[in-house]
């Protein structure tokens, strides 16, 4: 009896610590008014030399300076403002950071001084021992001064902002255990201007360094933005968005990665809690359809000791109230889409806290008679990173309308002169949406699924054939997917299209773009848009890949994108008839979009693998959408390269396995290839280096011979060569006559290894004389033999038995193959000027001109493409261009060899050549003939054109631009103008340092 009383001593003594833990817990809110009045404390500044801080993969260095703390919060120290000497190194942890930071900075590791940092500490026992660091007796007034500025510059700045500060600031000193090693520091005054680097704990990747590319917004531009954001914040949108954090510019992710354990193994962050279940009650009003939601959220900790819950929730949603399952009050902190919610203390390991907010806002949109959800996806708010739980919503809305949504109905009918539905999904899903308009609905099935479609007025108007079009591609392609990846879960799909610019899939619930559903015939083509059939089985195509199989983190996204895709393009060949119609599918135009250049020279395609994701989107992809094409385009063009290199049939029967082993959870990249390895038991490591995880869009030529065998029979022979796609780095250098000049360098964007693999399809036209057809037949053939075969490393020889007479041979004719492929044989003059292109870049110069002489004699087209009409006038045309084209690079050539006066006379011929025409020209010609002026001596003109082309809106956007125009204004004593083109080339990666006078 005895034990037993002691037993239960024991218990009520740990329950009365733990209630008088939690009573003693710190008061968020009086924690952010201490935060809020926190100053700048100069007598307790300290003196540092030599000191040295290791803060997540960088290590600071603060050589030589003066540390003055910020008054504590809390009674902790958290916040400093450093001026002095300092450095910082981070060291990327892999070959894909390391690629990114070179493409931000020019460097493939950080080594950056800087004068002026403002940090945020949430080390304690660090903070301790800096500020027991010697004190400064006599704190000079001026350095006083510029930290006080600094401190209030990023107090209230929108940086500070951006990152969430006030919130990490508050969560470390609240004591939960997950934000003991938060760290951030703002650095300035080095060569990279401003940027930031955090080490945030329970993101999945702790360690972020980037900076913002500050918009160039004229005060006219800045004035515009503010009316503009007063008329969107008067209609409820963009609520607690300031000005200055709209100009702030794009966020440039720098580097980005976990955290490593001692034994160098990847320690990634978790999600302090992860929702287990969400309720939710949505009213839209009469009228203005404002949104007022109640949003009960069951979660589960994920981390021991943590208080706070993170929840993201959109910006032009007000929270009216926080609670928690009982109604009591929780204090919440708001920072646009964060929103942190502050327990009364940490739950135990089997306590389920409940989180209820209120909120409301305007999420609909209207335009005209149409409506559109504005936020899809965080009109709700949500919590954890895996984010995947049930749903049981309800709805009330006005009866005049109608309101469509994902989920099983379980109720719904008419109170109040309004309508209302409650709906529910009983197993985890990752998200849920609604749409609310006008409609026509329509019913059909596909199998054991009932589709319910509702269109809107946009799309009514275009008629019963498109709606006809539209709903039999749902119901077929669901079907032909049920077939090819396994079990739809559901018994019911609706789809609604709606009037904005994207297409989006939940589970169950499908909208449309009204816009991508139009059909307008040979428009389509000029205007790029997509055949909609294709953008409707990429969206079905997602109930498998992207619900079923979710994707883990943004590393992984891809999967999800690029298998819809490849997808939606396996259906458009198996199922679609393209008669009358112009084939622009899911990856068409895929090589344009790829090989467009930024600024500095790169295609872009080379700015990051399809595992980037989201950080595709940068400043240095300019108006380029370097996301859809590196992500849906090239990642599926990979996909169907792997399916070739498999078997399509093998591929197709692993994809469907993987649905199988995966249902309903998520998976990695890392996941995908080894599932895929292990169901056919083959190696790709090969591909995953090359296609998943590297960049490089190789280059192929080949050239070929067709030759009669004595057997009667034929043979096709030949050999393609892969080749690197190459950029250049661009650099100021002195002349012998002591001007100034630019000079380029050579950089190969992937190297050639001999295991770089393609496996390439191979088309040869025949002609079968048992075959009857048309007299012009035997000419172009009439039967097509088709295959694969492997190209490796830098040179391959093949070899093809062809039982009848080849008339046409190509590879990757249809550009399924992640390449660009020239045929030598066919077009000779192109294939030369490639060729004298490689070597002047390689700098062999004589090899280069009798390349570029041989391609001006050489013949547009030799062997004429089998059935392609051949208009003698447009190959007249391609040839005069091409020569146009061809006496540009030799002006170039001689310009880099000093024969200035041969390279006027081929600028010159290549002028004579072009006639009216300019076109694409244009950047290339201005930039030779400012480069001719300037090897003459003639600054200011080539001052004059540089200056409206590249700093006054003139069209040009060229890094060797931006170095001409820095001689240029160097020579003519233009200094804001040289300042501008300095930055604008340095950003571009370019070597200005001999007209600076120090390290570039």
């Amino acid at each position: 009896m005895s034990c037993i009383r002691r037993f239960h001593l024991s218990v009520f003594l740990l329950l009365a610590l733990a209630a008088a833990a939690r009573a003693q817990a710190p008061d968020p809110a009086s924690l952010l008014q201490e935060m809020t009045a926190a100053r700048l404390e100069p007598s307790r500044a300290v003196s540092l030399k030599n000191l040295k801080l290791g803060t997540g993969l960088g290590m600071l260095y603060l050589d030589d300076g003066v540390l003055i703390p910020s008054t504590p919060v809390g009674g902790k120290t958290v916040e400093m403002v450093f001026l002095g000497k300092g450095r910082i190194g981070v060291e990327p942890p892999d070959d894909i950071e390391a690629g990114q930071l070179e493409l931000f900075t020019g460097g493939t590791r950080l080594e950056e001084e800087f004068t002026e940092m403002v940090m945020v500490l949430g080390l304690d026992a660090a903070t301790e021992a800096i500020l027991r660091k010697p004190k400064v007796e006599s704190l000079d007034a001026a350095l006083a001064r510029r930290a006080g500025e600094l401190f209030a510059k990023w107090k209230g700045g929108p940086e500070r902002k951006v990152l969430n500060v006030d919130s990490a600031v508050l969560r470390d000193v609240v004591g939960d255990a997950a934000y003991q090693g938060f760290f951030a520091a703002w650095f300035r005054g080095g060569e990279l201007g401003d940027f930031l680097y955090l080490v945030e704990p329970d993101a999945e990747e702790q360690v972020t360094l980037g900076g913002f590319k500050p918009l160039e917004a004229t005060e006219k531009e800045k004035r515009k933005a503010s009316r503009e954001l007063e008329r969107a914040q008067r209609r409820g949108r963009l609520m607690g968005v300031d000005l200055d954090e709209l100009l702030l510019g794009q966020w440039d992710t720098w580097l980005s990665a976990s955290l490593r354990g001692r034994d160098g193994k990847v320690n990634p962050g978790l999600a302090t809690f992860e929702p287990e279940k969400y309720t939710l009650d949505i009213t839209l009003a009469d009228g203005d359809l404002k949104l007022t939601g109640r949003a009960r959220l069951d979660l589960k900790p994920t981390v021991r000791g943590v208080r706070t819950v993170a929840l993201r929730l959109n910006n032009d949603l007000q929270v009216d109230k926080v609670t928690d399952g009982s109604g009591a009050p929780l204090f919440f902190l708001r920072a646009g889409r964060d929103l942190t919610v502050f327990l009364p203390g940490a739950p135990a390991d089997d306590e389920r806290p409940v989180v209820v907010v209120e909120y409301s806002g305007r999420m609909v949109e209207k335009d005209g008679g149409s409506y559109a959800l504005y936020d899809t996806q965080e009109w709700y708010p949500h919590a954890g990173s895996v984010d995947r739980a049930p749903y049981d919503v309800t709805f009330r809305w006005p009866k005049r309308l109608e309101l469509l949504s994902a989920g099983r109905r379980l109720d719904g009918g008419e109170k109040d002169g309004a309508r209302w539905e409650r709906r529910a999904f009983d197993i985890p899903v990752a998200g849920f949406a609604f749409e609310v308009g006008k409609y026509r609905i329509e019913t059909a099935r596909a199998g054991h699924v009932q589709v319910r479609l509702a269109f809107d007025p946009d799309v009514n108007h275009m008629g019963k054939e498109a709606r006809e079009e539209i709903t039999k591609t749902v119901t077929d392609s669901l079907t032909y997917f049920e077939e090819v990846f396994g079990p739809y879960p559901l018994d019911e799909m609706t789809v609604v299209t709606v009037p904005r610019g994207f297409s989006q899939a939940m589970l169950g619930f499908l909208t449309l773009s009204s816009l991508m559903m139009t059909d307008l015939g040979v428009w389509n083509l000029f205007l790029g848009l997509e055949d909609r059939r294709t953008v409707i089985a990429h969206e079905v195509a997602h109930q498998w890949w992207g619900h079923r199989v979710g994707w883990v983190g943004y590393r992984d996204q891809w999967i999800s994108e690029a298998m819809a895709n490849y997808a939606a393009l396996h259906y458009a060949r198996k199922k679609l008839d393209w008669k009358g119609r112009y084939g622009l599918g899911p990856t068409s135009g895929w090589q344009d979009s790829l090989t467009d250049t930024t600024a500095d020279g790169r295609v872009i395609e080379s700015l990051g693998p399809v595992v980037l994701g989201q950080r595709l989107i940068s400043s240095r992809s300019g108006d380029s959408d370097a996301y859809q094409a590196i992500v849906y385009n090239k990642g599926a063009v990979i996909l169907d390269m792997l399916a070739r290199t498999l078997g399509e049939e093998n591929f197709l029967k692993v994809l469907k396995q993987i649905v199988k082993v995966a249902d309903n959870r998520s998976i990695s990249t890392a996941d995908f290839l080894s599932l895929v390895e292990r169901i056919t038991t083959t190696d790709l490591k090969w591909f995953a280096d090359q296609f998943v995880y590297g960049t490089g869009l190789p280059e192929v030529y080949y050239s070929y011979r067709i030759e009669p065998r004595p057997d009667g029979k034929w043979l096709v022979s030949g050999e393609a060569r892969q080749q690197s796609p190459y950029r250049f780095r661009y650099r100021a250098v002195k002349t012998a006559s002591g001007g100034f000049d630019v000079a380029r360098e050579k950089l190969d964007q992937v190297q050639m290894k001999g295991t770089s693999t393609l496996v390439v399809p191979v088309a040869i036209a025949v002609y079968d004389p048992a075959r009857e057809g048309k007299k012009k037949e035997k000419a172009v053939g009439n039967a097509m033999v088709q295959g694969n075969i492997m190209l490796q490393g830098e040179k391959t020889d093949f070899a093809i038995d062809v039982e009848y007479e080849p008339k046409g041979f190509w590879l990757n004719r249809n550009d399924e193959v992640f390449g660009i492929f020239f045929d030598g044989s066919r077009n000779p003059k192109r294939i030369l000027y490639f060729k004298g292109l490689d070597a002047a870049a390689a700098g062999r110069m004589a090899e280069a001109e009798s390349f570029f002489t041989q391609a001006l004699a050489a013949e547009v087209e030799s062997v004429p493409d089998p059935g392609a009409a051949r208009n003698k006038g447009l190959l007249k045309e391609e040839g005069r261009l091409t020569d146009a084209q061809i006496e540009i690079s030799r002006s170039r050539l001689y310009l880099d060899q000093g024969r200035h006066t041969e390279a006027k006379e081929s600028f010159d011929r290549a002028r004579r050549l072009m006639g009216e025409y300019r076109g694409w020209f244009t950047e290339e010609l201005k930039i030779l003939e400012s480069r001719l002026e300037m090897s003459r001596g003639v600054y200011d003109k080539a001052f004059k054109r540089l200056n409206k082309g590249l700093l006054r809106g003139g069209g040009l956007d060229s890094t060797e631009g931006y170095v001409l125009l820095a001689i240029a204004a160097k020579e003519t004593a233009h200094k804001e103008a040289f300042e501008e083109a300095i930055k604008a080339a340095k950003e571009n990666g370019a070597d200005v340092s001999v007209l600076t006078g120090g390290a570039s």
